[in-house]
């Protein structure tokens, strides 16, 4: 057998199955009564949130199966991280309903009992003991252990067992992070064993949990997160799981604030966030909405999170970002990332992401749903979900030898040129972006190889002029310098952000390939707010309404204005 994580280690006396008394003995105490009430600080959470009550009321009486697998190979991971039971703890904090803590003993108990039979489809990796299900579980049993402390509703026997949890998951933590290991499992777990070693330092072993946890937490913040602040898997998603594990870890351990990744790693989302206050989902990500935890930040820190502004690279990362008032360009030329089950990374390079007012204008597949998602290789992750050259009948390789050739942040014009090997030919990729209104980009494409270049919308594509616009603004004008050989149109899930909620539900996607037998292309996107400008392009002159740019390979010109980038002409 091949594990995903360490052989199993899970000791039957230690951790799956203590006894009351070996349990009280470590509290040093000699009954349920005395042990029971809550003397330990607060753990950290969030504050509770008025929808819970309602969504708590719709989970009073449910059955609930715990072996079934019919949640899915990976969700049912996910579903004994017990997360979806909060709601009865946030409901019981606002309302004092006992029925709410009658609930929780109800439905822990049920699983504690089951817990042993749980089977999952992935080889070599345990359901309930393993690094998420313990960090995640730990986490939510701590926090109902303290909002339930005085209720008599949650029996003394639910107790119990939540404390056992909280005891052996801390207990196979530390066992299994006794050396460094890269990925956001083992750093989530460490910050999360961390926080129970000094929320329950009434445990004799907690001091051992601690520093375990400390050795892994630094071990991470040196060789887990990069130079600029991004996680070692470049998504935003899994930065923001270790980042918000962090913070709950520096609450109570103060020191970790200080660590220079520290704030690195809030200035990274802070890079990232549009002008509708989101962060993208690049690389398996689902959309981020980090005010909040930036907030939790500069509490933390003691002062303001002030990434760099304007455009500039992500280097270490691989992002470059390109920013003119509330216009946002996140490029991707970043290498593929290994992951302790499956990589987070996509199968795309030099693919980008465009916002303005708001709201995407080129938009990408992003995460899945679930990672039990049949479109998860075939759109989500596939090449085809991105903005990127696609060459039909060749398979992307994992090695795509992504590199920049050129950034330059200039005073009216930011570009970026960039390469990778993904296919057997080598692609060429160069975007300008013109910063001064009227704004545009201007992507161009080299590839010895029949290809299609796509971008995907959130409205369908008509026909205007001599390109594509979104069918409804704010959206895209996409005009080819040089006439396709074939137009082709598509469609797919993905989340789409809607700044005035915070939510991103998943809506659809619009497609549109431009194929070309050459594999060469010179398009320009121009950003619209209500309608499409009137627009002329060709591969060296652009004219939008009544302003002329022109363009050689290493030069920009407007209006007696002239901007040059590297290299000769």
């Amino acid at each position: 057998m091949t594990y995903v994580e360490k052989p199993p280690h899970v000791d039957r006396e230690r951790m799956r199955h203590i006894t009351d008394r070996a349990l009280l003995d470590e509290l040093g105490a000699g009954s349920v009564e005395e042990a029971r009430p809550w003397r330990r600080r607060a753990p950290v959470w969030p504050d509770p949130q008025p929808q819970d009550v309602a969504e708590a009321d719709r989970m009073l009486g449910v059955e609930v199966d715990f072996l079934d697998k019919g949640h899915g190979r990976s969700r049912l991971y996910g579903f004994h991280y017990l997360r979806w039971m909060m709601p009865l703890v946030s409901a019981y904090a606002q309302t004092g309903d006992p029925r709410y803590a009658g609930e929780w003993d109800r439905l822990f108990t049920q699983w504690y009992d089951g817990r042993d039979q749980v089977e999952g489809d992935w080889p070599g990796l345990d359901v309930v003991w393993y690094s998420l299900g313990v960090a995640s579980r730990s986490m939510h049993v701590s926090r109902a252990l303290a909002v339930f402390a005085a209720e008599p509703a949650l029996g003394d026997e639910c107790w119990l067992r939540m404390m056992k949890t909280i005891l052996g998951g801390a207990r196979w933590a530390a066992e299994e992070h006794d050396s460094f290991r890269h990925g956001n499992w083992q750093f989530a777990t460490a910050c999360e064993l961390l926080h129970l070693a000094r929320v329950f330092a009434d445990f004799p072993e907690s001091g051992q949990w601690a520093e375990v946890a400390r050795a892994r937490i630094l071990e991470h913040l040196e060789r887990d997160v990069r130079e600029d602040g991004g996680h070692h898997e470049r998504s935003p998603g899994y930065h923001g799981m270790c980042l918000g594990g962090l913070q709950r870890a520096a609450s109570v351990d103060p020191d970790l604030a200080g660590h220079p990744r520290f704030p690195a790693m809030h200035d990274w989302l802070a890079s990232l966030t549009t002008s509708g206050g989101w962060v993208p989902h690049l690389q398996d990500s689902g959309i981020v909405w980090p005010a909040e935890m930036l907030r939790t930040g500069e509490r933390l820190l003691r002062e303001a999170v002030r990434p760099v502004e304007g455009s500039h690279l992500l280097e270490s990362s691989a992002y470059a970002i390109f920013r003119a008032r509330d216009l946002h360009t996140v490029i991707n030329y970043g290498p593929y990332i290994g992951h302790e089950l499956e990589p987070h990374s996509h199968h795309a390079a030099l693919d980008f992401v465009l916002s303005g007012w708001n709201v995407p204008l080129a938009w990408e597949a992003g995460g899945p749903p679930s990672y039990d998602d049949p479109g998860y290789y075939d759109w989500y992750q596939a090449t085809r979900g991105h903005n990127t050259l696609l060459v039909p009948g060749q398979d992307y390789v994992e090695d795509r030898r992504a590199a920049l050739d050129l950034f330059h942040a200039g005073e009216h014009v930011d570009v970026f040129a960039g390469h990778h090997h993904g296919y057997p030919a080598r692609h060429d990729r160069r975007i300008v972006f013109v910063r001064g209104e009227p704004s545009y980009w201007l992507v161009t494409d080299e590839i010895d190889a029949e290809a299609i270049w796509q971008l995907h919308g959130t409205s369908p594509w008509i026909r205007h002029g001599d390109g594509y616009a979104s069918s409804r603004g704010p959206g895209l004008l996409v005009v080819p310098a040089e006439a396709p050989d074939e137009v082709v149109f598509g469609a797919g899930p993905a989340r789409i952000p809607d700044p005035v909620t915070a939510t991103a539900e998943y809506g659809r996607i619009h497609s549109l390939g431009l194929r070309r037998r050459d594999g060469r292309f010179t398009v320009a996107l121009f950003p619209f707010e209500d309608r499409p400008p009137e627009v002329r392009v060709s591969r060296s002159e652009i004219r939008v309404g009544g302003v002329t740019d022109t363009f050689t390979a290493h030069g920009w010109a407007r209006d007696g204005l002239a901007e040059r980038w590297g290299g000769d002409e």
